[in-house]
């Protein structure tokens, strides 16, 4: 084997999103981030002209504008101004060759007279779930049955609540074509925006009805599926957590990795979580790692339900 081949830099991945615009689109040459991000040669040296070297005062330049793009993500700013961030910007830990802006969530100082339950932070005392082949997820494939109407997933009928409350019943329907969880949220934001719906309308469609419509379908799907229901109630009382990068309403708004590393510093600290799941009391949910791991919330609420249920 020779062992001065050229070796890709461990922990890059391909990336389908810049690929679309290249003309390379097959995955063995599909180019890493670095082969993306790294300045590409003058014109003239793809005609077999040598480079020009850069002059000392651009490799002054770009030395000064590498360090600037290092202080920003250090300090988690969007420029070289100092300017507040406008949201969270993923951490370098999480090995992005990009910032990630997400929806920085504020934390309300809860109310004395708001019942509430407290789980002790430890990391044996922690369940992490996240994708489509986790029972605990909205995209874990399940019949449910909901008004007499069948879903495929809980995000079946989220996804046909929203499109029915912004759009309108015929739109909602057209959910039905969607076998896969994946295909329904795909398939939802092509009818939002045909229909012209702002994120700014969806967003305060989720703030005010996601949690209910949640509640309802995620108690649904425990209830009419005896082997799910099981699995969920030998949880125990650990603290289920939606570890997922890109979401800072229903998730952690992190990674696996640092969110458990966030579980590590927290030790001997509680999560204190309203009992009552309402979009009321999201304001005083705590934040886990960046997140306010809504989802999380509404499972821990439904096994207490369920567990009461059964001792009854």
């Amino acid at each position: 084997m020779d062992k001065t081949a050229k070796k890709h830099p461990v922990g890059l991945l391909e990336t389908k999103s810049l690929a679309s615009a290249l003309p390379e689109k097959n995955v063995e040459g599909r180019p890493k981030y670095t082969q993306i991000l790294t300045p590409s040669k003058s014109s003239s040296a793809s005609n077999g002209d040598a480079v020009v070297a850069p002059t000392s005062v651009e490799k002054k330049t770009f030395a000064k504008q590498r360090q600037q793009r290092s202080n920003n993500n250090k300090q988690g700013i969007k420029n070289a101004n100092n300017q507040k961030p406008r949201g969270i910007f993923l951490p370098a830990t999480e090995k992005r060759p990009f910032n990630l802006l997400l929806k920085r969530q504020e934390v309300v100082a809860r109310p004395t007279d708001i019942k509430t339950r407290s789980f002790p932070i430890t990391p044996d005392n922690v369940i992490y779930f996240s994708g489509p082949r986790n029972f605990l997820s909205a995209i874990y494939p399940c019949k449910i049955t909901v008004d007499g109407n069948e879903y495929n997933s809980v995000e079946h009928f989220y996804q046909a609540c929203k499109l029915y409350t912004l759009v309108g019943q015929e739109k909602a329907a057209e959910l039905k074509a969607s076998e896969s969880p994946i295909e329904v949220k795909k398939a939802t934001k092509v009818l939002l925006k045909e229909a012209n719906i702002t994120s700014k309308k969806v967003e305060e469609w989720k703030e005010k009805d996601s949690i209910g419509v949640l509640k309802h379908v995620v108690t649904h799907k425990f209830t009419q599926n005896e082997a799910l229901k099981e699995k969920l109630l030998e949880t125990g009382d650990k603290i289920l957590i939606q570890a997922y990068i890109g979401d800072t309403f229903f998730a952690t708004g992190a990674s696996f990795h640092y969110v458990s590393e966030w579980v590590s510093r927290h030790v001997n600290q509680d999560l204190v979580y309203p009992e009552e799941v309402t979009a009321e009391n999201f304001k005083y949910l705590p934040l886990v790692a960046n997140g306010k791991n809504v989802f999380g919330w509404i499972l821990m609420q439904v096994r207490d339900e369920l567990r009461a249920q059964s001792s009854a």
